[in-house]
């Protein structure tokens, strides 16, 4: 065991510590999430409300939001890192400086990566499943509406004040707390228990996927944890897929300002951008070469660094 960390359990148990720690502080951050929002708010008029519209005023769903997600992503990997070792950081991996180089490759890669996720959007939302399933089919297209509807709301913005919440509400908050407890614990914890990174990386992206409850965007959301899996295994910084993360939805966000700015529909940002073979082969073609640059540039960065611990032990 590294003298930095403060045991050896068994991976089962730090993933019980963790879903503990999630659930119990999303359940403690909404209760305080719900009373900040009437604080500021005031109690919500909750009769007589008509079909498709949110339980709760916008207003007081935006507080509660921040609340629940800090609760249940931000805080318990500070608190399991702080249970497992002598140091938080480098138990997260937010303890090294990021090379500016690896951050730009991380900005190409994810613009890259783009027209491949609308192709694999495409094709998720394309899904049929056999006909003994209708009723369950019918149940998933009936929650994807409901949360289509959901994100259609929050994305509504008409000040600057709604676009700078946005950005910290759906990309900055999201960005930091989900990529520290799925890659940062939940990714730490199943290489441990399988012995191999790579398995570590593909369970924390179907859970990552699978925990958003939206089935046609299953598959591109999967790829996209497993992309930031191996952008932290190769960088070893947490900062890095946390970038790609902030990159991914904080365009979203801008996209569905800017589209209102003009008087466009919402519609055109959550629906899948329409391309061509042409573009999908050269996005697959300059996405592979950004990843083989990048993976070639962390490694020769990372024994660049053993290189002269040596030296100065």
């Amino acid at each position: 065991m590294q003298e930095w960390l403060k045991t050896d359990q068994h991976p089962f148990l730090s993933l019980l510590y963790l879903v503990l720690l999630a659930v119990g502080g999303a359940l403690i951050f909404t209760v305080v999430g719900i009373a900040v929002s009437i604080l500021f708010y005031g109690l919500p008029d909750l009769g007589g409300l008509a079909e498709g519209e949110l339980a709760f005023p916008l207003a007081h769903l935006k507080v509660i939001q921040i609340f629940s997600s800090a609760g249940m992503f931000l805080v318990p990997p500070f608190i399991l890192a702080r249970i497992e070792s002598h140091d938080v950081a480098r138990y997260l991996k937010l303890n090294k400086r990021t090379p500016a180089v690896l951050l730009g490759m991380t900005v190409l890669i994810m613009i890259s990566a783009m027209p491949l996720l609308d192709l694999t959007v495409t094709i998720n939302q394309s899904m049929k499943l056999p006909g003994f399933l209708a009723g369950v089919e019918e149940w998933m297209r009936q929650k994807e509406k409901e949360l289509e509807l959901l994100t259609k709301q929050f994305l509504t913005m008409n000040t600057w004040g709604d676009l700078a919440l946005n950005l910290f509400m759906i990309a900055a908050l999201p960005a930091l707390g989900e990529e520290l407890i799925f890659r940062g614990c939940l990714q730490r914890i199943f290489t441990r228990w399988f012995g191999s990174y790579h398995t570590g990386i593909w369970i924390a992206a179907i859970i990552f996927s699978a925990i958003h409850v939206q089935f046609y965007g299953f598959i591109p959301r999967m790829l996209l944890g497993a992309l930031f899996g191996y952008l932290l295994v190769w960088s070893n910084t947490m900062w890095v897929p946390v970038l790609a993360h902030l990159l991914n939805n904080g365009v979203t966000v801008v996209a569905a300002f800017v589209y209102q700015q003009r008087g466009q529909s919402l519609d055109e940002v959550t629906q899948p951008s329409e391309g061509t073979v042409p573009m999908y082969v050269g996005s697959a073609v300059f996405l592979g070469f950004l990843l083989w640059m990048f993976y070639r540039y962390a490694m020769r960065l990372r024994s660049d660094f053993r290189s002269d611990e040596q030296r100065l032990a």
